[in-house]
């Protein structure tokens, strides 16, 4: 197949978004990044696209979509979901499609529940109602590093490979690979990467969802290492129009799961539910 033009752009509000493919719109809400920008030419844009562009040979126009640079401080996470949903109707002007993942899952929930005018449909992957007991951690290290040096920490990338380094002497070997690729990693603006980290520590709409009418499938991995699978179920099962998908033997990575990419494209397609 022809490769896509991928087009960059900017919503209202400073969000940056790469936008490829045709159809039905479907906002893409990446995961955590450090740098509030687009993914760049080259390996980092490379990844990206990868995530995105099954969806959009499936017959969606995909806008994968970032944070604003030169965040506030004290930016909360209704706030970042209400410039999100601004964003939406200034640009559409209709409701549409929402995918969110990790982080952008989290904030997908956030914003059915403030503003389910601008969502027709919403997929949440590899998130739940707040943070797991792991990510909870594992964001409060990061913010603490990230605060006292504006680098990120090679600790970090050994954490998240967690559940692949089982064994200590693997572990002892990419030690230093870890700190040599922390040392590569730029951060451009770390005040970003930190008010987000803090807006989404404070993050938690459990008590909301049994209000949501939203559609919305949560899509997950019985081996997250960073939520558990209870959390993941409960925040399905307490929205009203709630669906479930956990994959047993997938983990916080099945976003690139060709599973993954069939079963969103089914929910996304099939008729609305009564």
């Amino acid at each position: 197949m022809a490769n896509l033009d991928v087009r960059e752009g900017t919503f209202s509000g400073g969000l940056p978004y790469l936008a490829l493919g045709s159809g039905e719109p479907l906002v893409y809400l990446c995961g955590f990044t450090l740098n509030h920008r687009n993914p760049q030419p080259g390996l980092e844009r490379t990844l990206t696209l990868r995530t995105v562009t099954p969806l959009a040979r499936a017959g969606f126009e995909i806008y994968f979509t970032n944070r604003w640079p030169g965040m506030a401080a004290n930016t909360t996470f209704a706030d970042v979901a209400a410039r999100h949903a601004d964003g939406i109707l200034d640009h559409f002007g209709k409701p549409v499609d929402v995918l969110g993942v990790s982080t952008g899952g989290s904030l997908a929930l956030q914003l059915i529940a403030d503003r389910p005018d601008v969502v027709r449909r919403a997929v949440v992957a590899c998130a739940a109602y707040r943070l797991g007991p792991r990510a909870m951690t594992l964001q409060r290290e990061l913010l603490q590093a990230l605060e006292e040096t504006g680098r990120y920490p090679s600790q970090a990338i050994l954490d998240s490979l967690q559940g692949k380094l089982r064994s200590r002497l693997l572990r002892a070997v990419l030690t230093p690979v870890a700190v040599v690729a922390a040392r590569r990693i730029t951060i451009g603006n770390p005040t970003d990467a930190i008010a987000m980290l803090r807006a989404e520590y404070a993050f938690d709409v459990r008590d909301q969802l049994k209000d949501i009418q939203t559609e919305t499938l949560v899509i997950c991995g019985a081996q997250d290492d960073f939520w558990t699978p209870e959390m993941f179920a409960e925040t399905a099962c307490l929205l009203p129009r709630g669906r479930l998908i956990m994959y047993p033997n997938r983990g916080h990575a099945l976003i690139t799961a060709q599973e993954f990419f069939r079963d969103v494209t089914a929910f996304l397609s099939a008729p609305a539910a009564a």
